[in-house]
């Protein structure tokens, strides 16, 4: 650990630079699924904060067309949201001050212009966002603003334009959640234009967006089960419900909650579970249905009257008028023949003038459906045939209705011609789509290969880097050993030329004082003609001192030391003694006196004694016993 610690201290910048690549390489790799991430995360979060705290994870270029998506959804019901992330998305931008961001910006609030209903508003920003909009970016929101813009005019055709171009920029983006949005918005336009294989395509192809069924809204289960129905597919229909019915269960918003209600009656009419839909039928009071729901709603009601109480539809259709009169066209597509029913000896119920209100209202609608304008003639020609003067006028509009009868056979075969058509459309988006994915998988292949290219780069520089270093280190090491070394030679050199010094010098010594000792041996000699006995011993003692050996010195003791060693194995209470007291004790045991032993060892007859007392004292002997004796191993044992 200790030698990674300073390999990463000693090289940081190159550990720092290999670092960065590898992160700005992680970060390549998702950078663009960052933005698929958090749109999902953000279309989910109601919290308004939390989904600032999303946003800015997102760079520049990236959080603009996220947000302001968040904005236009905040609008139509949570107002304070909606202020607050506007405020924060146009200071950003602001503070960013980029084209990408002030387009966005436009586009941000040209979809809450397109919510309040203000049109010429829409065109303004639309424009504003085109002129600055760069080419590079994702401009999947600027798309949906203006299809949403002329789908709310009626121009299905340019809504459809526009709708397409959307998804194209969303595959080309991998934009999943744009991609959803306007494959959903295509099939909803297809199925109120009666292209109901088309529709089917587009509403399955965003349910296949959705991992393993997870998070599908609710919304677009019961799309898919209502084209199912229209096609008559209604086993399909009920297995499809059967394998959602969690999701269906969980749906929250009011609107799909009563899309996936309304669907189950119907679907249980067509299938004779009569009983079952009585039940949820009343789980729904005509008081609580969306407006957009209500024909759907009342269809299911008279269908379940025609099996239980036929009697009872002219009073229900009475009791509805002002939901009939509001979606005449709706009322008149799918109620028709329950509005006849009614007709029959109710004179009053429906008025002439009023159809004619109600389908003025809704002329473009008609135009486009010739089975809706001849129902509305047959219920007029019902209705003026209940009056005898009135009789010629009933023939005339009953000849029309059935002009537009044939007309609408005609145009059948051209709604199968522009459902196959739309299908077509459908399957070439697909093409597009596998052969983007197919280029991007090999974008994404040569971009590996340039990442593990990149990456045996850096790798090999790093290695080499740690082998040079590794080498420099082992040769620091060999050289601070071989300094190492040659220190301890010089000083070891120096030591014995020291000790060489002051062997001399001891032996010089030792020569000076034998030879001035037998000098004044003789000396006292030649004066001693009194035979003083002072004089005798001095004299002695000079003799003795002459006698020492002139290579006295302290390796005498060591040599001796050598030699006789294993007497002092036999007394382990003396291994703790120093070097000096080792010497002193087997010089004595050797038969040395105190003062030729301090002169050998270099200290006083004073140290002398007082070893040998404490060598006494550790043996537990007293002064009985001579040193010599030591050498004798029955005293030890």
């Amino acid at each position: 650990m200790g030698f990674l610690k300073t390999l990463i201290k000693q090289y940081k910048w190159i550990v720092i630079g290999i670092v960065s690549v590898v992160i700005l390489l992680i970060s390549y790799w998702l950078m663009d699924s960052d933005e698929d991430f958090y749109r999902d995360e953000i279309e989910r979060t109601v919290e308004v904060d939390s989904v600032i705290a999303m946003l800015d994870k997102l760079p520049s270029g990236k959080y603009e067309s996220v947000g302001y998506d968040k904005v236009a959804q905040y609008f139509e019901s949570q107002k304070e949201n909606y202020e607050k992330l506007l405020t924060y998305l146009n200071d950003r931008v602001s503070r960013d001050n980029t084209e990408y961001g002030m387009a966005s910006m436009y586009v941000g609030h040209g979809l809450v212009s397109l919510s309040r209903g203000e049109l010429d508003s829409v065109v303004h920003y639309i424009q504003e966002s085109e002129k600055i909009m760069p080419m590079g970016n994702n401009r999947c929101s600027y798309f949906e603003l203006i299809a949403m813009y002329h789908l709310t005019r009626g121009d299905l055709k340019m809504s459809k334009t526009y709708l397409n171009k959307g998804l194209e920029e969303a595959i080309r983006r991998r934009d999943v959640v744009k991609r959803r949005f306007f494959l959903n918005k295509l099939g909803s336009i297809c199925f109120s234009e009666s292209l109901y294989g088309a529709a089917s395509k587009y509403f399955l192809e965003v349910y296949s967006t959705y991992p393993s069924g997870k998070g599908v809204p609710a919304e677009l289960i019961g799309n898919i089960i209502s084209v199912k129905i229209v096609e008559g597919n209604y086993q399909e229909a009920e297995v499809f419900w059967k394998k959602n019915e969690d999701l269906l269960a969980s749906a929250r918003d009011r609107y799909s909650r009563q899309l996936v209600l309304i669907n189950r009656v119907e679907l249980n009419l067509h299938l004779g579970r009569v009983e079952e839909s009585e039940d949820l039928l009343n789980q729904l009071p005509d008081s609580l249905v969306l407006g957009s729901l209500r024909i759907h709603h009342l269809a299911n009601r008279l269908a379940y009257l025609k099996e239980r109480k036929p009697l009872a539809i002219p009073a229900t259709i009475r009791e509805h008028l002002d939901w009939i009169s509001a979606d005449y066209f709706g009322a008149v597509t799918r109620l028709e023949p329950f509005l006849l029913m009614s007709l029959d000896g109710k004179e009053n119920l429906l008025e002439a003038d009023s159809l004619e209100a109600w389908k003025n209202r809704s002329a473009e609608q008609f135009e486009e459906n010739p089975m809706a304008s001849s129902n509305h003639y047959k219920l007029l020609s019902v209705i003026y045939s209940q009056q005898p003067k009135k009789m010629l006028d009933a023939y005339q509009v009953l000849q029309v209705s059935n002009d537009y009868k044939d007309k609408y056979h005609l145009l059948d075969d051209s709604v199968k011609r522009a459902d196959f058509t739309a299908k077509k459309d459908f399957e070439s988006m697909k093409t597009k789509q596998f052969a983007f994915e197919k280029e991007m998988l090999q974008q994404k292949k040569m971009n590996g290969y340039l990442a593990g290219t990149y990456g045996s780069v850096v790798l090999t520089l790093f290695l080499l880097v740690l082998f040079l270093w590794a080498r420099q280190t082992a040769k620091k090491k060999e050289l601070d050993w071989a300094q190492m070394q040659l220190h301890i030679q010089v000083e070891e050199k120096e030591f014995l030329q020291k000790e060489k010094e002051l062997n001399a010098r001891i032996i010089g010594l030792s020569e000076l004082v034998m030879e001035k000792s037998l000098e004044l041996s003789k000396k006292l000699k030649v004066l001693n003609t009194s035979n003083s006995p002072d004089i005798e011993i001095l004299r002695k003692e000079l003799e003795a001192l002459g006698r020492v050996e002139t290579t006295s010195r302290p390796q005498i003791a060591d040599s001796k030391l050598k030699e006789q060693g294993d007497i002092l194995e036999q007394y382990p209470q003396l291994k703790a003694m120093n070097l000096t007291e080792k010497r002193i004790f087997i010089l004595s045991v050797d038969g040395y006196k105190s003062k030729d032993i301090a002169a050998i060892v270099g200290v006083s007859p004073q140290y002398i004694h007082n070893v040998r007392s404490k060598i006494r004292k550790v043996l537990g002997v007293d002064n009985s016993v001579h040193w010599e004796s030591f050498k004798d191993k029955r005293l030890h044992s």
